[in-house]
């Protein structure tokens, strides 16, 4: 069997239409012979549905029903559809394994930067802690799609993009943004998916819980990826053995291009010499947390009557509720001042009743700004 693949070659279909599809099919007609050297057969031009490897680069869910068909022929797909590995991965991973075809998706998360590798084989012996990144995305839906990849392959515990928490990401003041760099902080929009550990309750079996959230928040400058601007993609993932490992690269057509055709060169070595794409694993069927669980940071800006006792009246309200205060700088304007206060780490409820009581207290005048703070405990 192998003898006449590497004769005759594999037959690849590429799906969809776009600037990635044309990327996609010159660099496998330009580099054809580089290609067969590295799969160990030749990577022929195929048409649906009898090809042997599809490529998927469509952007929506509705090439499910194509795939799913492919998979249950025995046929491989390479995608990088990220809504359609979110909402429908677990059924095309089921598919492959049941009718002997692989399942690989490099290329639909982070707009092909190589993590999925890593957190599937490189650290299957690991046990991840947290994965954060800054990942560029033109629609919610997509920037959502892809915390729902992350934790379910982090965690080994199946999440649905019902279970992220997202917040969009709206313009800042430069008046926030300077006050943020003074205390060596930097904004990102941020993928937040993390152990939350301590929180185990007899109600959810004594499982540990996770977080997966999308929304804006601040980083420490020495973080990495508060170095990453568009339009890079960076993912940091921290594990107990690993420790802090970063990944980063171009959100690019060609970067994108470039993980589907590592995928297929290995999907076509697989059919070459036996191997199969590592299977999905969602056997820790850990629990989301609520929000409320989740513990974090607070950057407030709080604009306030400038008088004598204004200062000792927000650190009661934050004393009142269990929240620490780590660093406050006030700032005059007039009649009022700026009270820009960065809390210690606590439960997100304890963080938004606090902000509650604070919109009550009479010295307040306006909550201007509410950003997490993550990456940091300090």
């Amino acid at each position: 069997m192998t003898s006449n693949l590497v004769r005759s070659g594999l037959g690849v279909a590429v799906f969809g239409t776009g600037p990635l599809a044309a990327t996609v099919a010159r660099i496998i007609r330009d580099n054809g012979a580089d290609l067969h050297e590295r799969a160990g057969t030749a990577l022929l031009p195929g048409e649906l549905p009898s090809a042997d490897l599809l490529v998927d680069t469509t952007g929506t869910a509705e090439s499910a029903p194509a795939l799913l068909a492919a998979l249950r022929a025995g046929r491989s797909v390479i995608t990088a559809n990220t809504v359609l590995v979110a909402e429908h991965g677990h059924r095309l991973a089921a598919a492959a394994a049941e009718f002997g075809g692989d399942l690989f998706f490099e290329a639909a998360v982070a707009g092909g930067v190589p993590v999925v590798r890593p957190l599937t084989q490189s650290l299957s012996g690991d046990r991840v802690r947290q994965v954060l990144g800054v990942v560029p995305a033109t629609e919610p839906h997509d920037a959502i799609a892809q915390a729902a990849i992350l934790a379910t392959l982090a965690f080994h515990t199946r999440v649905d993009v019902g279970d992220v928490h997202f917040e969009e990401f709206a313009a800042a003041t430069a008046h926030d943004l300077a006050a943020a760099d003074a205390l060596s902080l930097r904004l990102r929009p941020l993928t937040v998916c993390t152990r939350v550990s301590g929180q185990l309750t007899p109600e959810e079996g004594g499982k540990e819980r996770i977080s997966v959230r999308v929304h804006p928040a601040l980083l420490p400058i020495a973080h990495p990826l508060a170095q990453v601007d568009e339009p890079t993609s960076a993912v940091t993932v921290e594990a107990e053995g690993a420790g802090q490992l970063m990944f980063s690269g171009r959100d690019a057509t060609t970067a994108t291009a470039s993980a589907l055709l590592g995928d297929l060169v290995t999907a076509a070595r697989n059919r070459v010499h036996g191997g199969r794409a590592p299977r999905a694993s969602y056997y820790a069927e850990l629990p989301v947390a609520p929000l409320g669980d989740t513990p974090t940071r607070y950057y407030l800006n709080l604009r306030v009557t400038d008088h004598a006792g204004a200062l000792a009246q927000v650190a009661t309200v934050f004393a009142d509720h269990g929240v620490s205060i780590a660093r406050v700088r006030q700032e005059h304007h007039g009649s009022d001042a700026h009270l820009i206060v960065l809390t210690h780490r606590a439960r997100e409820s304890a963080l938004t009743d606090t902000v509650d009581a604070l919109a009550e207290a009479a010295c307040v005048r306006a909550m201007t700004t509410r950003w997490r703070v993550e990456g940091t405990d300090e």
